[in-house]
């Protein structure tokens, strides 16, 4: 326990939750261990936190893709039949 700080009375204000978002204007990369890294930002209502980043490897990466598409386009049909009619 810091200085200050009472152990009987929690602060009667309660937190903004924390919310992790895309980080605009920071592009994807490459690590130097090649993986892929998404730049995201982890913010308090407002207020910036951290700067950090979701790194993934290419087969990690491509199954989320994926992922994302069936959530975007959930009707849409992927699979040997699909690709032979295309």
């Amino acid at each position: 326990m810091t200085k200050g700080h009472s152990a009987r009375r929690p602060s009667a204000a309660p937190l903004p939750a924390l919310r992790v978002e895309r980080a605009e204007g920071s592009p994807l990369h490459h690590t130097q261990a090649g993986r892929i890294a998404v730049p995201l930002r982890l913010m308090r209502g407002a207020q910036r936190v951290e700067d950090l980043a979701l790194v993934l490897t290419a087969d990690q990466m491509e199954a989320f893709y994926e992922e994302i598409g069936a959530i975007l386009y959930p009707r849409r049909v992927v699979g040997p039949a699909a690709e032979a009619a295309s």
